[in-house]
């Protein structure tokens, strides 16, 4: 093989390389805009609670190959406003858990998976593995 022959061969290496290395990246975009499009078609889905629905985070956690989605509702009451949110896996379609803040008694439900949470700031560290890498 003479030296174009090698400069030639050397820059065919070369692009396969770079092209196997960004291939991961694009699969990575690829499914975190599926999660962030499967997340909005939840949010906007019809239901018979829609006025309560107000507001959702969605975000695909490499680590678990999972995306995330957490939803909120709220419900005005005469003494305040109750507020509900739920964190689900919406590719299994699977509810992890959920906190319930009435405004009648203070924090009322906190569960996610086998683990118990006694406020809000416990409810969101305990989200956090899940809606961050």
């Amino acid at each position: 093989m003479n030296t174009r022959e090698r400069t030639v061969m050397s820059a065919i290496f070369g692009m396969l390389m770079l092209m196997a290395a960004a291939e991961p990246n694009i699969t990575l975009y690829q499914l975190q805009k599926n999660c962030e499009k499967l997340a909005v078609e939840t949010f906007n889905r019809q239901t018979a609670d829609d006025e309560g629905r107000v507001d959702y985070r969605a975000h695909y956690n490499t680590r678990l190959n999972k995306c995330f989605y957490a939803e909120t509702y709220i419900s005005p009451t005469p003494v305040g406003v109750n507020t509900w949110v739920y964190l689900s896996d919406l590719q299994e379609n699977r509810i992890y858990g959920g906190f319930h803040r009435s405004a009648n008694i203070g924090l009322f439900y906190c569960s996610l998976q086998d683990k118990e949470c006694h406020s809000e700031v416990e409810w969101i560290d305990l989200v956090k593995p899940y809606m961050e890498d």
